[in-house]
């Protein structure tokens, strides 16, 4: 059982966190032992460090969070059904984010593992959690645009050494024209 201060405390923790959150994902929990779970935090602790946290919540205590960040109650209540786990994100790429837990519920199949959540405060379902994963990561997207952008670059630098190629091709041809002009007419 908790004591009233330690839910007091939890609640003032996801107040201050959730309105700083770029990714909020609630999974359900239930078929995940204690290893799992473990399991689960060390790969977001090794990949986000002190950036991203998952943590198990009374329904309640999030309903009051999100609600105090200001979220539509008629897009979270269907989330905060059950036992449910947070997953808050608040720096780094949430397709990133979002691509470690799909994997790891792959991984470990696990079924009805995401409940939903919110993108840049945009709600998502779960059915859309793996689509929204599928999507390429913000360095892949960088990549990307640096492509495009890289390849007129690039066309019109060989267009433009083409010409001077065929330039010097053209004066070495009237070069030896001329040697060949020269010696001939001596």
């Amino acid at each position: 059982m908790i004591t009233k201060e330690k839910k007091r405390q939890i609640l003032e923790n996801l107040k201050e966190v959730f309105p700083k959150a770029n990714l909020l994902v609630f999974v359900n929990f239930f078929g995940l032992d204690v290893a799992m779970f473990r399991e689960l935090r060390r790969r977001i602790s090794s990949k986000f460090g002190k950036d991203a946290k998952l943590t198990v919540v009374k329904n309640s205590l999030a309903s009051i969070a999100l609600a105090a960040a200001k979220y539509d109650e008629a897009q979270y209540e269907k989330f905060l059904k059950g036992p449910t786990a947070v997953f808050c994100l608040l720096n780094g790429d949430p397709v990133d984010a979002l691509k470690l837990l799909v994997n790891f519920a792959k991984e470990k199949k696990l079924e009805n593992f995401f409940k939903g959540g919110f993108l840049e405060r945009q709600p998502f379902s779960s059915e859309q959690a793996a689509e929204l994963a599928n999507l390429p990561t913000r360095k892949e997207l960088y990549a990307m645009v640096v492509g495009r952008l890289q390849g007129p670059i690039y066309g019109t630098v060989f267009a433009l050494s083409g010409i001077l190629r065929k330039l010097v091709y053209v004066l070495n041809a009237i070069e030896e024209k001329k040697k060949s002009e020269s010696v001939g007419g001596v």
